[in-house]
């Protein structure tokens, strides 16, 4: 179970966390520690987790970021998912946790039929 965290914090207070791998029971409390580390430096002003590079989420990693995103709002300091896959973006749809998604999108909209 490998999860690599990258984190780049721009000028204006946006933290990046690149997440590479498995995010699951085992690796998840890094992403929590990640996050609690950036919001004791009392600099950011957003966290946005990048997902690009994620191959597992479980249950477990699903949590850890509602509940980054949780504590982090109440210090008055956003956190966002980026660049989902549509597995995820269909994942968090399903839990009930689309409003960490950068963009919200309609995971199982239908393409229309044609009449014929």
């Amino acid at each position: 179970m490998t999860l690599s965290i990258e984190t780049h914090t721009a000028p204006d207070g946006r933290v990046t966390l690149a997440l590479r791998g498995e995010v699951d029971y085992a690796t998840a409390p890094r992403i929590r520690e990640s996050i609690t580390e950036i919001l004791a430096t009392d600099k950011a002003k957003s966290i946005h987790v990048d997902v690009a590079g994620v191959t597992v989420l479980d249950s477990t990693g699903i949590g850890t970021l509602v509940v980054g995103y949780r504590i982090a709002r109440d210090v008055g300091v956003t956190v966002t998912v980026t660049n989902p896959s549509r597995f995820i973006t269909r994942l968090f749809t399903v839990v009930g946790a689309q409003e960490l998604l950068e963009e919200t999108t309609d995971a199982f909209a239908v393409a229309p039929t044609r009449a014929t």
